[in-house]
């Protein structure tokens, strides 16, 4: 089981997709990631590829006010639904059940903060990015999180300054733009 390691609901129990259709961020990754990015409280937050729901459950759980997560796998989905209602934050987030590439055509939302953990055969581009910026899903001040299994070729962000978080085989990227 996963559980939220942060924020009003902390030690809340999650339930967790089969491991073949979805991969869990580990606690201590969560904490790191967490911890990086700081205060949340009115921060819009997206969690693309969102598996359970559980990155995007502990944004909520450290105030952050707009949050939508996108899977595509609907036995996923349906957990994530599941964890949503037994905490009772269903008001609190929005759960997209599409591609990913189809779902952030229609949001019209651009957001403070994205967390991308795709499957790691999704290459993670600059031009992921640009994608990401042609649908107004982030702007100059938005943070981007990348969490692989891979280095991120650094050279394809020479627009962001990037910190990097290493957890055992995880990888986690933040990027910020510079300022210009």
């Amino acid at each position: 089981m996963l559980r939220v390691i942060g924020g009003k609901y902390k030690h809340r129990l999650l339930k967790q997709p089969l491991k073949e259709t979805t991969r869990a961020t580990k606690d201590i990754a969560k904490c790191g990631l967490f911890s990086s990015l700081g205060d949340l409280t009115n921060k819009s937050f997206l969690d693309a590829f969102s598996g359970s729901g559980a990155i995007a459950i502990e944004a909520i759980s450290r105030n952050a006010k707009k949050v939508v997560a996108i899977e595509k796998d609907k036995d996923a989905y349906n957990i994530i639904l599941d964890n949503i209602n037994n905490l009772k934050i269903n008001e609190d987030i929005k759960v997209i059940n599409d591609d990913f590439y189809k779902a952030i055509i229609k949001l019209n939302f651009t957001f403070d903060i994205v967390f991308i953990d795709p499957p790691y055969k999704y290459n993670i581009n600059n031009t992921f990015i640009t994608l990401l910026k042609n649908n107004y899903i982030i702007n100059n001040d938005s943070t981007i999180i990348i969490e692989r299994e891979n280095k991120l070729d650094i050279n394809d962000f020479k627009d962001y300054s990037i910190k990097e978080l290493k957890y055992g085989r995880t990888l986690i990227y933040i990027l910020r733009g510079k300022i210009k």
